[in-house]
């Protein structure tokens, strides 16, 4: 389906090392495997960098409160007919950490983490048309430490939940071109407390956000094609709200979130691909958290791919101007973040 594999790995791999887009998102859940053609298997690594800090309520300075993290995905998928093709998706789509070691909020920790499982079925209505949809099973969990407000803290343990996708494709393969449109499910999970160190135990529920994905490429000639993204996500209507937390919400988020991703990848030779790639999240000028800070985004990636046989090498790095954000839990300014990410794939 995909007459410029090579430009296209780099380019979806440039594109995919997020590290901060809209709420605490980590990845674009693209379903872009079921598209690859006969059967493959490909894992993936990603290195995040971010460097936030700002000046907190008391104008004092907060030092770096963004550590560095690792993510992980990988996939599966195969023909089952000349119609019909099944992939199984392994990523980390969600999480955020912050741990703050100076100033007012000293000593505030947070850490979410997520894990998910796609299974993707499609079917070629036509050679031009393509119906998808699966389901998701997503695993979350998350802890905080919040000295400032009456030394809370709290442990959600881990618990999951179901969603699905849904979506579908128009291509014309000869010229590599596909515009596809994917609908994800909100995912709910309810999960067992602890707060103030066990004194309180109750349960909290998660709802990751649902979200649409366009996602398009086209080949502009032989050795060259253009592809993006826009994706919508329904970052209003997430809250993270302990039944016990003293302040409400500890996380929430006013608006929802348009993220862009724009690019153009060139194959240099019959066993090396290059891509760039730019992306833009509009800063809203919310009303920055102590564990949200940062709005909106500007990013530049590149990314590379060379291909061994059956097997695809690509390594992708972006750099991110974060938004400054001001209100009444600090100003947070001239920040930026660094992702890195390296993708094996091999055909079967």
């Amino acid at each position: 389906m995909n007459k410029l594999g090579f430009a296209a790995s780099a380019a979806l791999l440039a594109s995919a090392v997020m590290v901060h887009a809209g709420g605490i998102e980590r990845t674009s859940q693209s379903v872009d495997i079921i598209f690859e053609e006969g059967t493959l298997v490909e894992f993936g690594v990603s290195f995040g960098m971010p460097s936030v800090s700002g000046t907190d309520p008391a104008t004092l300075d907060t030092g770096i409160m963004s550590p560095s993290y690792f993510g992980f995905s990988g996939g599966y998928k195969t023909d089952l007919s000349d119609k019909i093709a099944l992939a199984v998706i392994f990523d980390q789509p969600y999480g955020s950490r912050a741990e703050y070691n100076a100033g007012f909020y000293t000593g505030t920790t947070a850490d979410l983490t997520s894990s998910a499982i796609t299974v993707i079925g499609s079917y070629d209505v036509t050679e031009r048309i393509v119906l998808f949809g699966g389901g998701t099973y997503q695993t979350v969990q998350a802890t905080a430490d919040i000295p400032f407000v009456g030394s809370y803290n709290i442990v959600a343990d881990p618990a999951s939940g179901f969603g699905f996708v849904a979506g579908a494709a128009y291509q014309i393969p000869d010229i590599a071109l596909r515009v596809a449109l994917t609908y994800r499910s909100a995912v709910s999970s309810t999960h067992d407390t602890a707060e103030f160190s066990g004194a309180l135990v109750d349960t909290i529920d998660i709802v990751t956000p649902q979200s649409v994905n366009l996602e398009f490429q086209s080949g502009v000639n032989p050795k060259t094609l253009v592809f993006g993204s826009v994706r919508w996500v329904n970052w209003s209507a997430f809250d993270l709200t302990p039944a016990n937390y003293p302040l409400g919400s500890i996380v929430d988020y006013d608006d929802d979130r348009v993220t862009i991703n724009l690019g153009v990848g060139r194959k240099l030779s019959d066993t090396l691909s290059a891509a760039v790639t730019v992306g833009y999240e509009r800063n809203l000028h919310g009303n920055p958290t102590p564990l949200a800070p940062t709005d909106g985004f500007f990013s530049l990636g590149a990314g590379l791919t060379h291909t061994m046989g059956n097997v695809k090498i690509s390594g992708g790095a972006k750099y991110i101007w974060l938004g400054d954000s001001a209100g009444t839990a600090g100003t947070f300014e001239n920040n930026a973040a660094i992702g890195i990410g390296v993708n094996f794939s091999v055909a079967m």
